[in-house]
């Protein structure tokens, strides 16, 4: 039973706006960003929330921690451009910080009922072997703040709203793919805009693996071994799906 098709909800690619929620400047992209280019085509309206901000990243050149936070600011906003983001929020949790998942709950809930979007995006917090605090914390809260959005008991305030679904990236369970073989080249020019991340001698190596993980998607979700094309994957679920109901793994 298809949940989405059932409460007659939007396919991601025909949602009017969405809240796109990162653990760092870049994440989107890396993650979304052909997706993403597609949405904004046509006309959906993207709001992002960086949650962290970014002094962690060991590879901006030798700055300090408030220098990197800076430069990082600078690119956020330069690949939003690139993806065509109607809307930057930044939260500026510290980096690999000591902020808890209630912490940004608290933060989320409140954008979530100002924005009303159709739909969230975020990483997939039960990715297998996904190591990192941000991450994990991340993605948790969104999908708890999708839950308690509405919930004034817990969270008093006006506006209450109920989102309908979430989609994760960077997930080992997708069940939606999306073919960004024509955003390709500005998805790679949105991640390059992270200077400070990508503009190095690991480039061509990280640029090629992500090539091939794209193809990868591409033929599976085809079912066309040596198809050319790209694609990114997401995991989709509805409010419904998220709180027992075991099923969702294989939704």
């Amino acid at each position: 039973m298809n949940i989405a098709e059932v409460l007659g909800l939007p396919h991601l690619l025909q949602v009017h706006k969405i809240i796109c929620v990162e653990p760092h400047p870049d994440d989107n992209e890396v993650g979304a960003a052909g997706t993403l280019r597609e949405l904004a085509l046509r006309g959906c309206e993207i709001v992002y929330i960086t949650v962290t901000d970014g002094r962690a990243g060991g590879s901006s050149r030798g700055s300090d921690a408030a220098g990197i936070v800076q430069i990082r600011k600078q690119e956020r906003a330069a690949a939003g451009r690139i993806v065509g983001v109607a809307k930057q929020i930044a939260l500026d949790f510290p980096d690999m910080g000591d902020y808890t998942e209630q912490d940004l709950l608290a933060r989320l809930i409140p954008i979530i009922r100002d924005e009303r979007p159709d739909m969230l995006l975020t990483v997939d917090p039960w990715m297998p072997y996904e190591a990192h605090p941000d991450h994990i914390k991340t993605g948790k809260a969104v999908t708890a703040a999708m839950l308690f959005s509405a919930n004034t008991f817990l969270y008093p305030g006006p506006d209450p709203y109920t989102v309908p679904q979430i989609a994760f990236y960077a997930t080992s369970h997708p069940n939606t793919y999306i073919d960004v073989t024509p955003h390709w080249e500005r998805k790679m020019e949105a991640i390059l805009a992270h200077q400070s991340q990508f503009g190095d001698a690991q480039w061509p190596m990280l640029q090629t693996y992500l090539e091939y993980q794209a193809n990868q998607l591409f033929t599976a979700w085809k079912h066309a071994p040596g198809a050319q094309g790209y694609a990114e994957a997401f995991k989709v679920l509805t409010g419904q799906q998220l709180h027992f109901f075991p099923a969702a793994l294989y939704s």
